[in-house]
């Protein structure tokens, strides 16, 4: 008999438990939905910072920073989304938002409509509010950090090149073992 990977995992005790707490806790719920599109962003831009290092069609000069802001915008997305996630998975600021929203809404089945308001709410907002608002505010400044203190920059290294070329020490030694072609 073959056994199917993926059902051991499917029926193990941990992930029967988690799926229980899921379904007993609109917070937790929430929060596992932050927490798992957290986690795609994340691979996603370590990806993407990866390829943008191996990328010969971006100039050398440019790469830095492109993978720079890659590395940034993933940090500053986790961070944020996580952040806003939580805080809008919270059920304080569930209820007063329920309450705003919905204060004179009847609905026919209320606690299903909360359960799936939470969810929905920390899930859109935390990716609208901080992915698309709040991480190219913060991301760009922070990658433009990083390039200078973490990359090496060729033409830095040129003028330093020819810093050193231009100081007489290094001007006698270059001429001393100058050869002719």
């Amino acid at each position: 008999m073959k056994i199917n990977p993926l059902n051991k995992i499917t029926n193990s005790e941990l992930v029967n438990k988690h799926i229980k707490k899921v379904i007993q806790d609109d917070t937790f719920a929430a929060k596992t939905l932050v927490a798992i599109n957290v986690a795609k962003d994340v691979f996603a831009y370590a990806t993407r910072f990866e390829t943008t290092m191996k990328n010969k069609a971006i100039p050398e000069e440019k790469r830095p920073f492109v993978a720079s802001m890659d590395l940034m915008s993933g940090v500053v997305t986790a961070a944020l989304q996580i952040g806003v996630g939580f805080s809008l998975a919270n059920p304080k600021i569930q209820n007063k938002l329920w309450d705003k929203l919905f204060k004179n809404c009847q609905f026919k089945d209320i606690v299903k409509a909360k359960k799936g308001f939470s969810q929905v709410l920390a899930l859109i907002g935390s990716t609208v509010l901080a992915e698309r608002i709040l991480v190219p505010l913060i991301a760009t400044p922070c990658a433009e950090q990083v390039e200078k203190r973490f990359f090496k920059h060729p033409e830095k290294q040129k003028n330093k090149m020819f810093h050193n070329f231009v100081s007489f020490e290094t001007f006698e030694k270059n001429i001393a073992n100058r050869t002719e072609k």
